[in-house]
């Protein structure tokens, strides 16, 4: 009979710090997540790709880092021709957010940022080694 009260209050003890740390996370990543979007309000550069390209579904949200809490949202696209240019899909994004209220950071090379509050986002495009018609462009709390 001891067993079966002891039991519960074991498990409870063991999930408790569990419990609250999924709690904290979902917490931090949901205000990660609005400064991401509050990035992107004025003008979202997630929903503008190059001519030809099409987006490849919807929006994706991260923020599986359970120890640091960075938020992403990232969009995937699909280009015409399996040989779109890397650089040129980069330089249109880089250029695009320059031109709408990001930033460069000179001491970090190509890393194009936004301050948003005490947060900084940072734009990243990457294009997929194997299948160069294929690129995700992010929006992201990671530092660059």
């Amino acid at each position: 009979m001891i067993t079966a009260a002891v039991l519960p209050a074991v498990a409870g003890a063991v999930a408790a710090p569990l419990l609250l740390e999924i709690k904290e996370h979902r917490s931090i990543c949901g205000a990660q997540y609005d400064s991401v979007e509050a990035a992107l309000t004025s003008f979202d550069v997630l929903d503008a790709a190059p001519a030809g390209a099409v987006a490849a579904g919807g929006r994706d949200r991260d923020c599986g880092d359970t120890d640091d809490h960075h938020a992403t949202i990232s969009r995937s696209y699909r280009t015409p021709r399996q040989d779109g240019s890397p650089g040129g899909i980069e330089s249109f994004y880089r250029n695009l957010a320059l031109r709408n209220g990001w930033r460069l950071l000179p001491a970090q090379g190509e890393c194009v940022v936004k301050d948003v509050e005490n947060t900084q986002v940072n734009l990243v495009v990457w294009v997929d080694p194997q299948r160069r018609d294929t690129y995700e462009v992010s929006a992201s709390t990671w530092p660059c």
